[in-house]
């Protein structure tokens, strides 16, 4: 196959943690969640780094464990949905396999709906409208970052993790 690491990208509740564990467990790699790596650097959960840091210092966070994946092997890196607000994020993923899960904020809201660790959600009166600003200021990112685009509408992760291992026996590094 020639791929040494494969980057997940798309809006909250798209998938990348859910579906990065499935390609992990079929290539045999290990998964690395960006959001969980920061958690251990950062000694904090996400929404008391967004409350003492603001949503810059996150990023800052957030861009350091990326360029710390550089030096990564067969692993999977599910990225948080906003890897790609900062141009040298989206100019580092354009050079790896990213593969962005794209998600309707319709879908994300029922995903999300008992998640209590979005920032970007807190204090949210109507969650499907804010996740669909969301993507419209994130969905020149994602495609510019994007080797490939994935789909998840209405499929289970365990299709959607097979199709993109059928994609994958395709692609040419």
């Amino acid at each position: 196959m020639g791929i040494t690491k494969i980057y997940l990208i798309g809006l909250m509740g798209a998938g990348k943690s859910t579906i990065g564990g499935l390609l992990a467990d079929a290539l045999s790699w290990r998964l690395l969640d960006i959001d969980n790596e920061i958690v251990k650097i950062a000694g904090n959960n996400i929404p008391t780094i967004f409350e003492a840091q603001g949503e810059d210092g996150f990023r800052g966070y957030e861009t350091q464990v990326l360029m710390e994946t550089a030096s990564l092997d067969e692993t999977v890196i599910a990225c948080g949905g906003g890897i790609i607000t900062r141009a040298e994020n989206v100019n580092y993923l354009k050079d790896q396999l990213t593969i962005w899960l794209d998600v309707t904020p319709e879908e994300a809201a029922a995903r999300l709906e008992h998640s209590d660790h979005r920032p970007l959600l807190n204090e949210c009166k109507d969650t499907i409208n804010k996740l669909q600003e969301i993507l419209d200021s994130r969905q020149v990112g994602y495609a510019e970052a994007a080797s490939l685009h994935i789909n998840t509408g209405q499929r289970p992760p365990d299709i959607i993790a097979n199709d993109i291992m059928l994609r994958l026996e395709n692609y040419h590094v």
